[in-house]
């Protein structure tokens, strides 16, 4: 008898078309190490195998795992500057206090006596210094103006020591410099030295013109030390 094809014949090719599939017919994947099926007997399956750990089916096969992604990734960085402004407050703070402490344990430094030149230079007169550190006072007694010139009455101190001295005039509106001559006042003391123990008193006579001028005092070799105005 011969087996035509159709719907229903186990060893007929699958119908064609809208339709049911017959048994066995794409149920189960095919076999090839199985027996062929028996006419109404179903393939046998394919031996099971687990997919691997943390498979994905929508993920193409040997691509590696995504990477897990935190939100504290895009967090901004911690801002410090708090942090060392604080510190660095603390340092400063810590070092005024020793610095204090320090200064508060040393003892107090002793105040200097006045030396005989200061407490000399507080009697009358103009204080001057020679040029080798002499400390002394000078000042105008009187002063004349004559049809020849200027005639002055003078003091010189000295402070400590020897102090030799000379004087030099000059009318402000042409600061030419005159040195002093021969007066009718005496005694006359153009050139001298003074000492502590004793003071110089005595006249020197400048030919100026009647005007404002200026009178120096020098050392005995013509260095300036001091300087006074007189009205003309």
């Amino acid at each position: 008898m011969t087996n035509t094809p159709g719907n229903g014949w186990p060893g007929g090719p699958p119908p064609q078309g809208p339709g049911s599939t017959p048994p066995g017919w794409g149920a189960q994947p095919w076999n090839p190490s199985a027996p062929p099926p028996r006419p109404g007997q179903q393939p046998a399956p394919l031996p099971y195998a687990p997919p691997p750990s943390g498979f994905d089916p929508t993920r193409a096969m040997g691509e590696a795992p995504p990477r897990p992604v935190s939100i504290n990734q895009f967090a901004p960085p911690p801002n410090r500057t708090p942090v060392i402004a604080t510190i660095a407050a603390l340092v400063i703070l810590v070092l005024v206090i020793a610095v204090g402490t320090y200064l508060r344990a040393q003892p107090a430094a002793p105040t200097p006596s006045p030396s005989v030149s200061q407490t000399a230079s507080a009697g009358p007169g103009h204080p001057f210094t020679t040029p080798t550190g002499q400390g002394g006072r000078w000042q105008i007694l009187d002063e004349q103006w004559t049809d020849e010139g200027l005639q002055l009455q003078l003091r010189i101190h000295s402070d400590s020591g020897s102090i030799s001295f000379s004087f030099l005039a000059f009318a402000n509106a042409t600061t030419q410099v005159v040195e002093p001559t021969a007066g009718s006042m005496t005694p006359d003391i153009r050139n001298g030295t003074a000492t502590p123990a004793q003071p110089v008193t005595g006249y020197v006579f400048f030919p100026l013109p009647r005007e404002d001028a200026t009178i120096i005092l020098a050392t005995g070799s013509g260095r300036q030390m001091s300087a006074l105005p007189v009205k003309g």
